[in-house]
């Protein structure tokens, strides 16, 4: 019974990472937290480990389409790793009652990237407006923002697994001077790189159900390789939106789950 609610999940799960770039934090831990019953630590740790699979996957066929842009993406991903691996240690090491503010975190950074990227493109002069940085050209201040930033989302992402599938996407798509598809693929390049140590963390310190980590795998190699190659055809604003509605999704239903 397990096998069959699992695999399927992986296929839509894989589909939508690869099609919308939105990853561990805003689809995968909050489906393994809500459908699949599994505890919120449990939840995190799983989707931050299957994201290392899926996202290998994913970049491969980003990266064939030309849609990494790389300085931009080794600055966002390298700043994050210390948060990340910092913020996974935590999330074990907080007990009781502060061990139920986790998923509220979750469940409110997720409903505002999905309000600030429904008034990106639903907004006409914000769709419009000129980004102030060139992800070839950014200068020292910029790069240092840029840093700051990531090692916030670093350690957000240990907690919650949210990380560059959402805020990370966000920054981009306010600051920077890129199409929606080379911001999908720049950000699965730049999860790569921080979901790594932060998987391996959770996996030293809380283990692993690695059956249905299998299972889930099983059904979303396919999915993920399919939703990369639809990304080709949606257009940027419609790409856009499905992000935003993806997310607030996900966090309706974390709250849903979380609330006494």
């Amino acid at each position: 019974m397990d096998a069959v609610l699992t695999v399927p999940l992986g296929f839509a799960l894989g589909f939508l990472i690869g099609l919308t770039g939105v990853g561990g934090g805003a689809l995968v831990a909050p489906s393994l937290y809500v459908l699949l019953g599994m505890t919120y630590p449990q939840a995190v740790g799983m989707s931050l480990i299957y994201s290392v699979f899926t996202k290998i996957i994913g970049f491969v066929q980003h990266l064939r389409q030309g849609n990494v842009a790389w300085k931009i993406s080794l600055i966002y991903g390298l700043a994050g790793i210390p948060g990340a691996v910092l913020g996974s240690v935590l999330l074990y090491k907080v007990t009781g009652p502060g061990q139920r503010l986790f998923p509220f975190l979750m469940g409110g950074l997720l409903i505002l990237v999905a309000a600030l990227l429904l008034l990106e493109a639903g907004v006409a002069s914000l769709a419009l407006r000129r980004r102030p940085l060139d992800p070839e050209r950014i200068d020292g201040k910029g790069m240092l923002g840029v840093a700051a930033f990531s090692s916030l989302v670093g350690a957000l992402m240990g907690v919650t697994s949210i990380g560059s599938g959402s805020l990370i996407i966000l920054s981009m798509v306010f600051l920077f001077r890129m199409s929606a598809r080379r911001i999908v693929g720049s950000n699965i390049a730049i999860a790569l790189i921080m979901v790594v140590p932060a998987g391996l963390t959770h996996f030293a310190v809380g283990g692993v159900d690695l059956r249905r980590l299998v299972l889930l795998m099983l059904g979303s190699i396919f999915g993920t390789v399919l939703g990369s190659k639809a990304s080709i055809t949606v257009p940027d604003r419609t790409l856009k939106f499905a992000m935003a509605i993806l997310i607030f999704l996900s966090a309706l239903s974390t709250l849903a789950k979380a609330w006494p």
